[in-house]
């Protein structure tokens, strides 16, 4: 028989963007995965590079390649570190199509695991994302459950970008955005929404704090913690 201790995998983290939610999905997967020794802990590496080029401001300044080559470079530097890759960010996600296949090979496919979890609903979610993110369709392209998906009107997109600048990237209490999401999944008609900016993995926390919320958060980071092991093993 085979007794073998099957070595513990390594996740990269291609973050800082912001490095708040960076941060704390570090602090997360350690809070998701206790262990009685702390050698046993999971092994994670984060590159936090609050440099990278704004995402949004290289979609609508039609200035793609620069943050193109930014991706391109960071994840062939972190690539031999570890076995898996997360990048940080929802809306980086529209530069995978324009880089080599090389580079990317190890990156962890975010739109299959929402997509997952929206096959699981019993309900739509609100997509709660970036302007750049609603405008490339990230995830009504890459979710085979798209149809599960509502998106906000235009008004309530740049109300949504008021809370991800103003508060979650400020590093205020994510709390606060908490009355003018309840307003939203009502004027939507769901209790469920979709972290489809990194930040609101501050919200889900807080919200998965609270055990009488009624509130859903269909958030990529909670899942990738949580499931720490099998996802960064199969890549999946």
């Amino acid at each position: 028989m085979n007794t073998a201790v099957q070595p513990s995998p390594t996740l990269g983290i291609l973050g800082g963007m912001g490095p708040v939610v960076s941060a704390e999905f570090v602090k997360t997967i350690y809070e998701y995965n206790p262990k009685a020794k702390e050698q046993d802990a999971p092994q994670v590496i984060l590159f936090s590079l609050p440099s990278a080029p704004d995402r949004n401001e290289s979609i609508y300044t039609k200035n793609e390649e620069r943050f193109l080559v930014f991706m391109e470079t960071q994840l062939r530097r972190l690539d031999p570190l570890c076995d898996r890759i997360l990048i940080g960010c929802c809306t980086a996600h529209y530069s995978l199509p324009g880089i080599t296949a090389e580079a990317k090979k190890k990156v962890l496919p975010i739109m299959t695991i929402i997509d997952r979890e929206l096959e699981r609903s019993n309900e739509p979610a609100l997509l709660i994302a970036t302007l750049g993110t609603y405008d490339k369709r990230l995830f009504q392209e890459g979710c085979k459950n798209a149809h599960r998906i509502v998106e906000p009107d235009r008004t309530d997109r740049d109300v949504i970008m008021a809370l991800i600048f103003d508060v979650l990237k400020k590093g205020r209490d994510p709390r606060i955005a908490l009355p003018t999401l309840e307003r939203l999944l009502d004027k939507y008609g769901t209790r469920t929404f979709i972290s489809g900016c990194t930040e609101f993995h501050l919200l889900a926390k807080a919200l998965d704090a609270r055990e009488s919320s009624s509130i859903r958060a269909i958030d990529a980071f909670s899942i990738v913690a949580r499931d720490f092991y099998e996802i960064v093993r199969s890549g999946t």
